[in-house]
């Protein structure tokens, strides 16, 4: 009861703000009358603005100056642009279909209709209006499946701005896209993904983008959650969040918990799931794909830059001889009594019937749990292999997708303005909205939403994976963590590295012949 009454102050928060913007265009400037100073305190959508109003001992004026210090809070023009105007122009978007499954639509991250008191769909909606105040332009989604954008595109018209693509960033190289690189943007502001720019620009190429209105594959990253109530049960004293934030969060601290919190309840020996009244507590339950996360929880890419530079070029990073101590401490882990590779059905029946204390899956599959009573869930990141990596490291999974611009849509001046006010303004309204979604709605704590913004910090982009460039290799993982075969990780690290370096050689030589000399 008491998340879903934050769920509602939180919509009703993100309401007002709106109601008060709007009315704000309407309302004309007051002059100031008063002959003494006084200093005022504003506080609007947890940003505080201070105005001193100095007046002047001429008695016959009624001029004030205004002295405003405040951190902007997206609701006015982005400083140095403030003389844009679209003039009316409709950016419209290609986007995913509608017919999938919520998380991975992306088009409500673009466009929405109306307010709906879902948190995150109404801050897209008000930064939707806010930029059509101040810009003079309108947002639109085309969600119909791609077919009247691709007969747009064929045609040469200029109705679509930028299209969502699939995980496969690399796939969508063509001289068909702009190379993003060459656009008139600074990647290097906080509502760009500087990871995701770093990580797979190649040769100075690259044909996505993602910023802070990318919020589907933030919803993809792969994470560990847990069930409060059950922890509580055995570890009330100890604060798992301090865990974290002093980099204690380690494979071998799960496994202890793990060891602590198990119950064989029926007395056969064996960890398993079931929702009968003797089910047995479990400590971690997953699906198979979590020994990728593990391997990448270590800091390990299939592919990764040869330099930290934009004209850096991709090499093969399979063979990287600490992978085997990560995939061995990894081994250590699945293989404890408690740890479960199930399916997500399981998992998220686990998660909720408090049958098992971790869970690891995408951040957007607790999207899902939001209609279970009383469910406590708290968000942790990925633990590290050892604790002296001194970082956390993270995935988002193949449900991804990232905005490329067409080189039919010939305005780069306007690309590059409307971009980075989409960009900006998302990150100063809808990423807030975002986050705390996670804290009051599904989650159940502050901290929960602190881990999240850590988790999104810390996340990676590899070539190898987001580019399917090393796909076999991404399945022979759970083969030797979970099968046992720890021993073959030379023999394969070198046979799939081969595979990936001719691959990534095919992928420059193929931008190469790629123009972006717009």
């Amino acid at each position: 009861m008491a998340k879903k009454l934050l769920t509602a102050l939180l919509s009703v928060v993100m309401i007002l703000s709106l109601v008060l913007f709007v009315a704000s265009c309407n309302s004309e400037k007051q002059e100031t009358t008063s002959s003494t100073s006084n200093e005022t305190t504003i506080v609007t959508n947890d940003t505080e603005t201070k105005e001193t109003t100095v007046v002047t001992d001429e008695p016959t004026t009624s001029e004030s100056v205004t002295e405003t210090t405040a951190e902007p809070n997206g609701r006015e023009k982005m400083d140095g642009y403030e003389d844009v105007d679209f003039g009316g122009l409709v950016f419209k978007i290609n986007a995913t279909a509608t017919d999938i499954f919520k998380p991975w639509r992306d088009d409500y991250t673009i466009w929405v209709e109306d307010v709906t008191g879902n948190a995150v769909d109404d801050a897209v909606f008000e930064r939707n209006e806010v930029m059509k105040k101040l810009y003079n332009c309108e947002i639109a989604v085309d969600a119909s499946g791609g077919s009247a954008y691709k007969a747009s595109i064929a045609s040469g018209s200029q109705e679509y701005i930028a299209t969502t693509s699939a995980y496969s960033v690399l796939s969508i190289a063509s001289d068909s896209y702009y190379n993003v690189m060459k656009l008139d943007i600074d990647y290097s502001q906080p509502w760009w993904d500087q990871n995701f720019f770093e990580d797979l620009t190649c040769d100075g190429k690259l044909f996505a983008m993602c910023g802070a209105f990318n919020l589907v594959p933030k919803k993809a990253v792969w994470i560990t959650y847990y069930n409060k109530d059950v922890y509580e049960t055995k570890f009330s004293n100890i604060d798992i969040y301090q865990m974290v934030r002093d980099y204690e969060w380690t494979f071998d601290a799960v496994i202890d918990f793990i060891d602590k919190i198990k119950f064989d309840a029926n007395g056969d020996s064996a960890y398993t799931f079931s929702e009968g009244s003797d089910a047995d507590i479990l400590g971690y339950m997953s699906t198979a794909h979590n020994p990728r996360y593990l391997y990448y929880a270590g800091g390990h890419q299939f592919a990764s830059k040869n330099e930290n530079t934009y004209d850096g070029y991709f090499i093969s990073t399979i063979n990287d001889p600490k992978a085997m101590d990560t995939l061995a401490a990894a081994a250590k882990l699945v293989k404890t009594p408690g740890y479960l590779e199930t399916g997500y059905s399981s998992c998220d029946k686990g998660a909720i019937n408090g049958t098992t204390l971790f869970v690891s899956n995408v951040l957007g599959q607790l999207e899902t749990y939001e209609a279970a009573e009383n469910l406590r869930i708290g968000i942790l990141p990925m633990p590290m292999p050892t604790a002296d990596q001194h970082r956390y490291y993270h995935l988002p999974d193949n449900h991804s997708t990232f905005l490329s611009v067409p080189v039919a849509y010939e305005n780069m001046e306007v690309i590059a303005q409307f971009l980075t006010l989409f960009a900006y303004h998302s990150y100063k309204i809808v990423y807030p909205a975002f986050l705390n979604t996670y804290k009051y709605t599904y989650a159940s704590d502050e901290e929960s939403g602190e881990m999240v913004d850590l988790i999104l910090r810390s996340v990676s982009y590899d070539p190898g994976y987001l580019g399917a460039l090393a796909t076999s290799f991404d399945g022979y993982i759970p083969t030797m963590v979970t099968g046992g075969k720890l021993s073959s990780f030379t023999n394969a690290a070198t046979r799939y590295s081969a595979s990936l370096e001719q691959k990534i050689a095919e992928y420059r030589e193929k931008i190469a012949k790629i123009d972006d000399n717009y």
